[in-house]
């Protein structure tokens, strides 16, 4: 057994997940409960090279060379060791190596003595193996197939994107986990459970099992809202990528696992109650510091605003919006910025008459959506929203502006208040009080459970190693001037497909197991690197921030800014880019509770240097501002957006995928602003049309099949 000693280990606490296999593995000894892959090798590999990409993978990643211990007070510690070689082994079979690498995957593991992972490269007769062993202590950590990315990524010095199948693959005993049964789920009744939350988020309730998802309008916020559903009140667990591969019910089903309830992720049910003062939310804080760095100015507002196509009546709405601002803490919250004890507030709905947060159209002479939209809040004294009725007397129809700060929300929060506010209406119309079908927690609960939490080091982990290495920011080649001097100040201007191309493109996602976000994302990232000729390029995008299915219906600041790193093989398909752009996208959305604010700091960057990227893109799906609210009497007051002038950005350029089925077409547009004291007009123009190509080269049969360093436009 390895001596355990101060020099030669760290000591952490094993998290839930870890305890709970840990003693699985203790009260059963005789289960196998290792995952077994191995790959057979070029003959010419250099052994000895190979090992040495092993050991910086191991170094990379402290777990796989972890010990566990029960320590005195009854917990499991976790003992980080730094003898990369016992996790290393190579070995000489002249005969069959699948026998010796399934008797090696069935043997004992002593958690104490042992590393839970193993590489062992096995010469034969023939080819030369690799083979990796991950006991389940280490799911929700790594996988095979990306420890041998990672591998034969370091061992030939360039990317490698396309991991072959296994030759050999056995899975870990699956019969029990975390100390409870789990059930491969293909039976009837699962597949009805994903289908009615299939009907219920899409408001399709003709919807049959075989449908597709995404044909429906289905994106990937909404997927993530269903899962977090499937798993915290059915306990059917479902993997992300799944929803693009398996993307009916029925298909969803048959990949689906149930579990027992108690293994199930634990929701906001014992928090505390009637917090009135709270500190920031850890990604809320970062938001903070910046809204600070900038002067406390007018970047984090965020200028909403809708055209009414028919009457509303604005008394009606006022009271509807107050039935939010009663339900919703956050949106009659005070913020207040003193460093370290920066906190928040929460105005009693008793005195939110004390404040002036509503403007009917006689109070609105004289003001406009861009006087609204320049407002400087000062939130220490005010609520952070003002809600303003314009009449256009030439038009006759009354336009809303709806100013939110930044703090208060984020685009999910966004989606609920207009369907909250569409059902407080209709209940105002009918002369009552609105009646909700359970309490919104507040968010200030969920900021004070996060802050005793702390950042999930495993998950900075994540991020500092994909991002280490990667090149800051973006450089395009000069094209016209300019501005000079460094400023927020930016332009904007917009793409917008034809429809026939939006349906290609849509096709050509589904063809190769992606959404369109993932294909239009990846026809600006190739984009710019045809025009830059990048090797590797930093994007940045937004998470929702929200992995407890409890907050769901909450309004707050939940959404984090994470940082996806792009590596571009010339030698790679298309549609294997699309693909593993994809899967990178999808795969992070675990750990996306980071905010950058840390990562950056973990990676030794200071405020000074600002973001790691300067590209960001994003989605606004099924946007809210768009739809109509009702009365008893079944009348439609139909509203859509207004866009805003997009004058600022902390963003050198921001992509902002608006992706919305309207009369049962699905619509597309691409709005981009740019900062104006980093790129031309110029540079643009040609990214612009670079993009557009890209679209139409993504439209053409056979578009999947390029390699990269053949695409020419």
């Amino acid at each position: 057994m390895m001596e355990l000693t101060p020099d030669t280990l760290s000591q952490r606490s094993a998290n839930d997940y870890e305890e709970n296999i840990w003693l699985l593995q203790q009260q059963y000894p005789e289960r196998t409960l290792k995952h077994l892959s191995a790959w057979q090798l070029d003959t010419d590999i250099d052994l000895s090279r190979l090992e040495s990409a092993l050991q910086a993978v191991i170094e990379s990643l402290p777990d796989l060379n972890t010990r566990y211990a029960f320590n005195d007070d009854g917990e499991v510690d976790k003992l980080q060791a730094n003898d990369w070689q016992s996790c290393v082994e190579r070995i000489h079979l002249p005969g069959d190596a699948s026998d010796h690498l399934q008797a090696e995957q069935a043997a004992p593991w002593d958690a104490q003595s042992q590393p839970p992972f193993k590489a062992l490269i096995v010469q034969t007769t023939q080819a030369p193996i690799l083979a990796l062993m991950l006991h389940k202590i280490l799911d929700h950590t790594c996988q095979a197939h990306d420890l041998y990315r990672q591998a034969l990524t370091t061992y030939t010095g360039h990317p490698i994107r396309d991991v072959p199948r296994p030759w050999l693959h056995r899975p870990a005993d699956n019969g029990e986990t975390a100390g409870a049964p789990i059930a491969q789920a293909n039976d009837p009744a699962i597949t009805a459970t994903i289908l009615n939350e299939f009907r219920q988020a899409l408001a399709e309730p003709g919807m049959a099992a075989t449908d597709d998802f995404f044909d429906f309008g289905g994106h990937s916020l909404l997927a993530t809202r269903i899962i977090g559903k499937l798993l915290s009140s059915h306990g059917i667990e479902v993997q992300f990528n799944d929803f693009f591969s398996a993307p009916s019910a029925a298909a969803l089903a048959a990949r689906a696992r149930l579990i027992a309830k108690a293994d199930a992720p634990a929701t906001g049910d014992a928090l505390p109650h009637d917090v009135q003062t709270a500190p920031f939310a850890l990604a809320q804080a970062s938001l903070g510091r910046a809204y600070a760095a900038f002067e406390f100015g007018t970047i984090f507002n965020l200028p909403f605003a809708m055209e009414f196509l028919d009457k509303v009546d604005e008394a009606l709405f006022e009271q509807a919006f107050h039935d939010l601002l009663e339900r919703h803490a956050s949106l009659r919250s005070t913020f207040h910025f003193d460093g370290n004890e920066a906190y928040q507030q929460i105005v009693p709905a008793s005195q939110l008459s004390r404040y002036k947060w509503f403007w009917p159209s006689h109070e609105s002479r004289g003001a406009t959506l861009q006087s609204e939209a320049a407002y400087q809040f000062d939130l220490t004294r005010e609520l952070p929203l003002r809600v303003r009725f314009i009449e256009d007397a030439q038009r006759q129809r009354q336009t809303l502006s709806l100013l939110v700060h930044h703090m208060a929300i984020d685009e999910w929060s966004l989606n609920v208040m207009m369907e909250e506010l569409a059902q407080a209406y209709l209940a105002r119309a009918a002369d009552r009080v609105p009646l909700w079908k359970s309490p919104a927690p507040s968010f200030h609960e969920f900021a004070l459970r996060q802050q005793a939490t702390g950042i999930n080091q495993q998950h900075l982990d994540y991020w500092t190693n994909m991002l280490r290495d990667a090149t800051r920011g973006l450089t395009l080649p000069a094209s016209g001037q300019p501005a000079e001097q460094a400023s927020t100040k930016a332009q904007w201007f917009e793409i917008k497909p034809a429809q026939d191309t939006i349906d290609h493109l849509y096709a050509f996602a589904r063809q190769n197991n992606a959404s369109l976000f993932g294909v239009v994302y990846s026809a600006i990232v190739l984009s710019l690197h045809k025009l830059a000729g990048l090797k590797d390029l930093v994007i940045g995008t937004s998470a929702s921030g929200r992995t407890d299915p409890a907050y769901y219906d909450t309004v707050g600041y939940f959404t984090t800014m994470v940082a996806h790193r792009v590596q571009f093989d010339p030698q790679q398909a298309v549609g294997a880019m699309i693909e593993s752009v994809s899967r990178l996208i999808n795969d992070s959305m675990a750990y996306a509770d980071v905010p950058m604010e840390q990562i950056q700091q973990a990676l030794g960057m200071t405020p000074a240097d600002g973001l790691l990227f300067d590209v960001y893109i994003q989605i606004h799906a099924n946007n809210a501002l768009n739809g109509a609210l009702h009365t008893p009497d079944t009348g439609a007051i139909r509203y859509r957006q207004i866009d805003p002038d997009k004058n600022q950005s902390m963003f050198g350029i921001q992509f902002e995928i608006m992706e919305n089925m309207i009369d049962g077409n699905r619509a597309l547009r691409l709005v981009i602003t740019y900062r104006s004291d980093r790129y031309s007009a110029e540079q643009m123009a040609r990214m612009s049309a670079m993009i557009e190509q890209m679209f139409a080269l993504f439209s053409t049969p056979g578009a999947d099949a390029i390699a990269l360093d053949h695409i020419r436009i």
